[in-house]
């Protein structure tokens, strides 16, 4: 059912604020590039007039603007503060162009937007979609972004999931699950006998938990992702924990995958492991995991029990005992239930037309406080 602003007559001008530390759609590991990939092309698709604020080389139905030619990363360091305030500041320039600004915040640079959203508030109302887990009071090293959440708490917020509803004094305007294009991820009712991980190599994403449950059970594992070679830490953490156990016969790893590989290792494998050690905000391999028939075994974090319905779409489990003893029991998984839930609740188009929803509630209470 198409939400209320897709059958208005009058097309709205929206402004997406994507990041330019990677390419929109990214060509290979970037989860919320890919969200305003798709969340952009959907809400084209719906008759709105969608700007892109992206990289030179993005992809985009709509307009695109840019102020750097690629991927930032590739060029500069992680410390380059001046072009992603550039990037910004140039969509916030241009407010009165726009029905409402929809800004992305996932790093540090981003903050700047709820101080330029102030600004231009009674020009066009901005949403802010934060793609990110909320900094906890007292916790050190972010006592920064708590700084900013807390004076600019009056904003229109919207969260991944209802679990990253942390910080109860900011306006929560609504939660709208990440959704992607499923069209390219073929179900596939007869896998091969392997279990599959698939993400960045780090301890919060559980690798070396994931080895330990194919040690446990005897099963295959098939592992893809990125190894981050600038982060000391993730590096450290590979060589240590993960390196060791590649055996190239029951530990495998296939390298970086782009979408069609990736799409490949999902489809075939008898389950997918999630053994998060943090309560990240979404999380997509899960969702990418079920639209191609594979049930997934998740630690009980984050956005988990959003996503998987218990001994339906998988299992959700304390520890890596129980993820190995869930594994013995996958074959009960209807798979062509784990594909229809996935379509169903985290679509593209379920995702827009939730958007759709936000930025109605939120131009309905900017007109009534003008």
């Amino acid at each position: 059912m198409r939400s209320k602003i897709s059958n208005r007559a009058r097309k709205l001008r929206i402004a997406q604020i994507g990041t330019i530390w990677e390419t929109t759609p990214p060509p290979l590991y970037g989860g919320t590039e890919r969200i305003v990939y798709n969340l952009t092309e959907e809400l084209v698709r719906h008759g709105h007039d969608v700007t892109l604020f992206a990289t030179g080389d993005s992809k985009t139905s709509g307009k695109l603007e840019s102020v750097y030619p690629r991927a930032l990363y590739r060029d500069l360091g992680w410390s380059n503060h001046l072009y992603p305030l550039l990037h910004i500041s140039n969509a916030f320039n241009q407010a009165d162009k726009f029905d409402v600004i929809h800004m992305h915040i996932n790093t540090r640079h981003d903050y700047i937007s709820l101080v330029l959203a102030d600004y231009i508030k009674n020009i066009t109302p901005t949403v802010f979609t934060t793609h990110f887990i909320y900094p906890l009071e007292g916790e050190k090293g972010r006592e920064d972004r708590m700084a900013f959440l807390k004076k600019y708490r009056r904003h229109n917020f919207v969260t991944l999931t209802k679990a990253q509803q942390t910080l109860t004094f900011l306006n929560y305007t609504g939660t709208v699950y990440n959704g992607l294009d499923f069209s390219d991820f073929k179900f596939n009712s007869r896998p091969e006998n392997y279990i599959a991980w698939l993400g960045r190599f780090c301890r919060d994403k559980g690798t070396a938990e994931a080895i330990a449950v194919a040690k446990k059970t005897g099963m295959k594992l098939v592992m893809a992702g990125k190894i981050d070679w600038a982060n000391e830490e993730y590096m450290k953490y590979y060589n240590e924990k993960v390196k060791p156990e590649i055996d190239g016969k029951q530990i495998v790893y296939l390298g970086e995958l782009g979408d069609k590989e990736k799409i490949e290792l999902l489809r075939n494998a008898k389950a997918v492991l999630n053994p998060i050690n943090w309560n990240e905000p979404f999380g997509l391999v899960t969702i990418e995991a079920m639209a191609c028939g594979a049930p997934v075994i998740a630690f009980d974090r984050g956005p988990v029990r959003e996503q998987i319905i218990e001994g339906k779409t998988g299992f959700i489990v304390k520890n890596i005992d129980d993820m190995a003893k869930a594994v013995g029991k996958i074959d009960k998984i209807d798979r062509a239930f784990c594909r229809d839930h996935a379509i169903k609740n985290f679509s593209a188009k379920a995702m827009a037309e939730g958007y759709e929803e936000v930025y109605e509630k939120v131009l309905a209470s900017s007109r009534g406080s003008l």
